[in-house]
């Protein structure tokens, strides 16, 4: 009886819905903008179809998601589908209120909505979202947004966000609880997350942000594991926000562990034709140090170079790390294992909407077919951020088309290269100057730099104009090419004019040797001679043409090219001018640079050493063309207020021999890091003798100068600024002294 009666139900659900029946039409109600045919194009079923029980649904759920109706009915009546709508309106325009901090150019690039699209209530809210996350990245963690509708004719509405953008979420206050071995104010420093002070106005680090939040808990990992922690845990990291969301306070629990010294280290290798005692010599770790995986990490790039210059392309090297917890002596073991033979099938570069593949490909020292190496690998993406063309590079290898194969993902997002530069400053040596430059380091997508700048002041005036071609002639050669104009107070008793242009030539020579190769050619005027002004001056070539040859020869390396702390430069550079020309002369200069930290890794002592001749190719050698010696390469005297001198008029006479040494420690001022304010101490030796012309009027010593003196230098949001004080106490009676040097300079 009861199977009978559920066989009648379901029969009589079919003949009511027609279950099984065919459609014959659909129509379509209340659409007045969107055509029925567009949609019909949406539907799920089509006349002809057979109606089944979930038809209506999948129609009404279909409509919904395209975004395009306020409301959907579906029902049938016999073999018609009956489809109501009601559209969503269209939006008039989009307005913002209350938002002083951000521009509404700036929501416009941000959110998906645009006037005279269909209003759709999914994408305001993540309009609202997309919103509160651009005041989270500005610290205004309190922010509200109230997106509200207003209704026009036509069935159009204005939408306007209500913006109520509330306090700055600063940082107050980090904590770390469990650190032993470093005091807070040391791991502070690892941070990229700052504390808020007064003065930090032109920086946003001590903005929360949970990227960065992210990225200061491996800092921390990171620090310990090379500070001899290896087994230290971060427990816990918490990012709390104030009740009253004004403030952030970020608290970091650590388990240090024990503290370890490197023990003895071994090279155990599967591949039995490797000479392990020759690999020992790449190997950085030395027995009794303290534990650092940075080392480690370094050890392990040493030896895949060395392998890979043996021909072992395919090798994975694994640390194998034993420690021993009672004594607090980790030894380590370099499995050296040989790896699945994979070769690159293809590079796939991605996102260089206007750099050129070549470009990129060239800084890419793998190519297709070649072996897998991951060193390379690393390299490229180093190099391609090296560019600084991109915001992001990530280089990515992934499986290819077969298990010995393997594909080369680069992925880029590209950034503006153009600069403009408006620089205003004031020096002890120049006055208050100005300049304008401009720079595109990636000229048309082609690498290229083009370069131009104008700079005035009280005592000279100048503008240039220049190329630089990365891969000159496809090859790995740095050419260069300049013109420029110049008018210098050379001293006080004439005007220097100059006019002329260069080209360079660079490349490396292996790793640690680089060369330069430049050509000058350049007219010379000097003009406004006054009587006073000394008759060696006065009666040497005022008009000159200038054609030298060059070339400077570097040897050295530096843990970085514009902060060095630690390294060695050596260089030698040579100087011949006679092909051609008026002006002749052979030069030499010899340069030694040595950096090394002392007592921390932020107090450096720098070692310099300079010396340089010059041979007269001529009758003689003008004073223009001489060394000089004084303030920014001899602190504690004037320019050129050391050497060779007129008796009668004072002037300077230069030299065509010189040598000079400087002594510097670098370190913290003691204020807060914040500030980037760094001091230093120094003492500089030297001197400057044998004019390239003399008279029995002319004053000459082989007399050591020296002075010593104490610096600041302050990296502000302004520019640098560099001050210091040096007195010279060991000097000629002639010698001019300048005890105070300022130099401020600003860019914006």
């Amino acid at each position: 009886m009861i199977k009978y009666f559920l066989f009648v139900s379901l029969l009589s659900l079919g003949l009511v819905y027609g279950e099984g029946q065919k459609i014959s039409q659909i129509n379509i109600q209340g659409n007045n903008r969107i055509e029925n045919q567009t949609i019909l194009s949406y539907l799920p079923v089509k006349v002809g179809d057979a109606a089944d029980l979930d038809t209506n649904d999948q129609c009404l759920k279909t409509l919904f998601d395209t975004g395009y109706f306020h409301d959907v009915k579906v029902h049938r009546e016999g073999a018609t589908v009956v489809i109501q709508v009601e559209e969503n309106p269209i939006i008039n325009k989009i307005a913002y209120e209350g938002n002083d901090k951000i521009k509404d150019a700036d929501f416009k690039k941000e959110i998906q909505l645009r006037p005279r699209e269909v209003l759709s209530y999914a994408k305001i809210q993540a309009a609202q979202q997309r919103i509160l996350e651009i005041y989270r990245r500005l610290g205004r963690f309190s922010a509200k947004v109230d997106p509200k509708i207003i209704r026009l004719s036509e069935n159009r509405v204005d939408l306007v966000f209500e913006i109520e953008e509330g306090p700055t979420t600063f940082i107050r206050k980090i904590n770390f609880i469990g650190n032993k071995t470093f005091k807070g104010t040391r791991l502070e420093k690892v941070l990229q997350s700052k504390v808020w002070h007064w003065y930090r106005f032109f920086v946003n680090d001590d903005l929360y942000d949970p990227d960065r939040f992210l990225n200061d808990q491996q800092e921390i990992k990171k620090f310990y594991n090379d500070h001899g922690h290896p087994d230290m845990r971060l427990v816990s990291s918490i990012a709390e926000l104030s009740p009253d969301k004004t403030a952030y306070f970020l608290t970091f629990t650590i388990d240090e562990g024990k503290k370890y010294q490197f023990g003895d280290v071994k090279i155990n290798s599967e591949i039995k034709s490797v000479n392990v005692e020759k690999l020992k010599e790449c190997i950085v770790i030395e027995k009794g140090e303290e534990f650092s995986g940075a080392i480690i990490d370094k050890s392990i790039k040493a030896l895949t170079e060395a392998l890979g210059t043996m021909g072992y392309a395919f090798i994975n090297i694994e640390p194998d790390i034993q420690k021993n917890a009672e004594t607090g002596i980790a030894d380590i073991v370099f499995d050296i294992k040989e790896g699945p033979r994979v070769y690159i099938e293809t590079i796939e570069i991605k996102g260089n909407d206007r750099t050129r593949d070549y470009v990129i490909r060239r800084e890419i020292k793998i190519q297709e077919g070649d072996a897998y190496n991951s060193k390379k690998i690393k390299d490229a993406e180093q190099a391609l951020k090296d560019l600084q063309y991109f915001k992001e590079t990530h280089v990515q290898p992934e499986e290819g088309s077969a298990i010995d194969k393997a594909k080369l993902n680069v992925e880029l997002e590209e950034q503006r290269t153009g600069e403009l530069n408006v620089g205003i400053g004031y020096s002890t040596l120049d006055g208050p100057f100005t300049s304008l430059g401009v720079r595109e380091r990636n000229f048309r997508g082609t690498g290229q730099t083009l370069h131009s700048n104008a700079m005035i002041s009280k005592r000279s005036m100048g503008i240039d104009a220049g190329i630089i071609e990365p891969a000159f002639l496809d090859r790995e050669l740095v050419g260069s090419a300049t013109i420029s104009a110049n008018q210098s107070k050379y001293s006080r008793s004439h005007k220097h004019n100059t006019i002329g242009t260069n080209f360079g030539l660079g490349y490396n020579l292996s790793e640690m040797w680089w060369q330069n190769l430049e050509y000058t050619i350049r007219s010379e005027k000097e003009t406004g001679f006054n009587d006073k002004a000394s008759s060696i001056i006065r009666n040497q070539s005022h008009n000159a043409l200038l054609s030298e040859i060059g070339q400077t020869i570097h040897f050295g390396k530096l843990d970085s090219r514009t902060i060095p702390t630690k390294g060695f430069d050596l260089s030698y550079a040579t100087s011949f001018a006679g092909l051609g020309g008026t002006i002749k002369y052979l030069q030499h200069v010899w340069n030694a640079t040595f950096y090394h930290p002392l007592f921390a890794e932020d107090v450096v002592l720098k070692v310099m050493g300079e010396t340089g001749i010059m041979q007269k190719m001529g009758k003689t050698i003008r004073v223009v063309d001489s060394f000089n010696m004084g303030y920014t390469n001899f602190r504690g005297f004037d320019f050129q207020g050391v050497g060779p001198r007129d008796k009668k008029t004072k002037d300077p006479l230069n030299g065509t021999k010189m040598w000079r040494q400087v002594t510097e420690i670098k370190f913290p001022s003691g204020l807060p890091d914040d500030w980037k304010i760094s001091a230093s101490i120094f003492n500089e030796l030297g001197c400057l003798w044998q004019p390239g012309q003399k008279n029995s009027d002319t004053i000459d010593s082989k007399k050591m100068r020296a002075s010593v003196g104490a610096g600041i230098l302050w990296t502000s949001p302004f520019g640098p600024i560099g001050m210091s004080y040096s007195i010279p106490y060991r000097r000629h009676k002639y010698d001019e002294q300048r005890h105070f040097q300022l130099q401020f300079s600003n860019i914006f």
